[in-house]
C-alpha cells in the first residue's frame, strides 16, 4: 500500500512539473528580430502642395455682396456757361438724391482663383428752385430726366504663390439722362478696367501697383494706381486705400463695429441724348456730361444681424468736373475747350445703405 502511494505521489508531481514547463520548450516559436528595421526610412510624398495667399488681411472691412442705398445732397448752386444763343445763368439746386444698388457675387472661389461678377445702378434726381420751362437746356434735362448709370463688372483675384497676386478688374457702364429702354449704346457705353500686381508680406498687409482706364475724373483717363491695405498690430487701427480713387483710415471698435474717415473720387461720363432731342441740338454729334466730385466723409458701419450690416455716411461733396463736351474722346494735350464750362458749389451730403456682406 505504501509503495502504491509513493507511485501515485510521484506521478502527481511529474504532472505538475510538466504543466509549469514553458510553452516554447514544448513547441519552439521563432522570435521576431526587430533590428532588421533599424535602417528603414519613412517614405516621403512625391506630391508637392503649393500654397497661395488669400485676398483678405486681418481686420479688413467685410466685402459687400449686396448693397441697397440712398444718397442725398443738400442745397448748392449750379453756374451755367453760355450755350449757343442761350446765356449762362445761375441756378439753385435745392437738393439732389438718388438710389444706389450694387451686387457682387463670387462665381468661382478656390485657392487658385476668385472671380466675382456683379452689377450696379445709380439714379440721381435734381430738384431746382426755378421752374424747368424757363431755364437753360442743361438745367432742364437735370430737372426733368436726372442722371442714370447701369453697370456690369467683374473682378479676378489670382494668387501666384504665398506672397504675390494679380488683380484684374473691368466694368461696362451705360450712363446718360435717359431710361434703360431709351439708351443709345454707341454714345452711352463706357468701358473701364484696372490691372494690379501685388504683394502680401504677412496677414496684416497687402499692397499692389498697377494701371487703370477710368472715368472717375469725368472724361477717360489712363492712370497709375496704388493699392494699400494695412492693419496695425493692435488690430484697432487700419488703412484701406486705392489711390487715386479712395482712401480711408479705419478704427475697429470690435468685429461688428467700424468707423472710417477718408475720401472718394466719384464720377463718370454721361450721354445727354434726351437734352439733345428735347432741344433739337442735332448740330452736336455727341454731347457728354463730364461729372466728377470728391467726397470727404466719415462712415460708420455696424452688423445688425450676422451678415446684415448697416452703413451711415456723412460728408462734404466738392465738385471736380461738371463740364459738357462735344464728342471729345480723350483729353490730353492740345484738346479743344469744353463746349460748356459749368461750375457747381460744394454741399453737405448723406448716404444710408443696407448691406449683405461676405463671411
Amino acid at each position: 500500500m505504501k509503495k502504491i502511494s509513493l507511485i501515485l505521489l510521484g506521478s502527481f508531481y511529474l504532472t505538475i512539473a510538466r504543466a509549469q514547463q514553458p510553452i516554447d520548450s514544448i513547441k519552439k516559436i521563432e522570435e521576431e528580430d526587430f533590428s532588421q528595421y533599424a535602417n528603414v526610412e519613412v517614405a516621403t510624398s512625391t506630391v508637392v502642395t503649393k500654397k497661395y495667399c488669400s485676398q483678405k488681411i486681418v481686420g479688413l472691412s467685410p466685402a459687400k455682396l449686396i448693397s441697397i442705398g440712398y444718397d442725398y445732397v443738400g442745397n448748392n448752386e449750379l453756374g451755367l456757361d453760355t450755350f449757343d444763343n442761350i446765356y449762362g445763368n445761375q441756378a439753385t439746386i435745392l437738393n439732389n438724391s438718388g438710389v444706389r444698388l450694387a451686387a457682387n457675387f463670387p462665381v468661382i472661389s478656390n485657392n487658385k482663383m476668385i472671380l466675382n461678377l456683379g452689377f450696379s445702378y445709380l439714379d440721381f434726381k435734381y430738384r431746382f428752385k426755378e421752374p424747368i420751362n424757363n431755364i437753360h437746356p442743361f438745367n432742364y434735362t437735370l430737372a426733368k430726366n436726372g442722371l442714370r448709370s447701369y453697370g456690369l463688372n467683374g473682378t479676378l483675384f489670382k494668387p501666384l504663390n504665398e506672397t504675390h497676386f494679380l488683380i484684374l478688374q473691368s466694368s461696362l457702364d451705360l450712363n446718360g439722362d435717359f431710361a434703360l429702354t431709351e439708351f443709345p449704346i454707341s454714345e452711352a457705353l463706357k468701358v473701364s478696367g484696372a490691372l494690379l500686381y501685388g504683394f502680401k508680406p504677412h496677414e496684416r498687409l497687402q499692397y499692389a501697383f498697377g494701371v487703370t482706364r477710368t472715368y472717375r475724373a469725368g472724361e477717360v483717363n489712363y492712370l497709375p494706381i496704388f493699392l494699400y491695405n494695412y492693419t496695425f498690430k493692435n488690430k484697432k487701427w487700419g488703412i484701406e486705400m486705392l489711390l487715386p480713387a479712395r482712401a480711408n483710415v479705419r478704427y475697429t471698435f470690435n468685429a461688428r463695429n467700424m468707423l472710417f474717415a477718408g475720401f472718394e473720387l466719384e464720377g463718370n461720363s454721361y450721354a445727354l441724348t434726351k437734352m439733345t432731342n428735347d432741344f433739337n441740338l442735332i448740330q452736336y454729334k455727341n454731347l457728354q456730361l463730364r461729372r466728377s466730385e470728391i467726397r470727404a466723409r466719415i462712415t460708420y458701419e455696424r452688423s445688425l444681424y450676422k451678415f446684415i450690416w448697416i452703413s451711415l455716411q456723412a460728408g462734404y461733396r466738392i465738385n471736380y468736373n461738371m463740364n459738357i463736351d462735344n464728342g471729345e474722346f480723350y483729353r490730353g494735350f492740345g484738346d479743344k475747350p469744353y463746349l460748356l464750362n459749368n461750375s457747381l458749389s460744394s454741399a453737405l451730403y448723406f448716404n444710408f445703405s443696407l448691406n449683405l456682406v461676405s463671411p
